[in-house]
């Protein structure tokens, strides 16, 4: 977004018109701010999803299937 303010801040130097480029400006920053936002969620969720892989790792859990009773013969059934 800097860069875009940069490279239009000539015109204003030049005597355009402030008042149609902080519109132009406006825009671009509130979609910016929008997919800002939703970098923020998606990082969020990928701290969160890294937490509770943390706190519950993969070795103390069952295998999928497993009950964690043994049968006479020490199997897993």
């Amino acid at each position: 977004m800097l860069s875009f303010a940069r490279e239009h801040a000539w015109q204003l130097r030049a005597g355009s018109n402030v008042h149609t480029f902080i519109p132009v400006l406006l825009e671009r920053l509130e979609a910016e701010n929008a997919q800002l936002r939703g970098s923020v969620v998606e990082l969020a969720l990928q701290i969160q999803a890294l937490r509770d892989a943390r706190a519950h790792p993969q070795s103390e859990t069952q295998p999928n299937g497993a009950t964690g009773l043994r049968a006479a013969d020490d199997e897993l059934v």
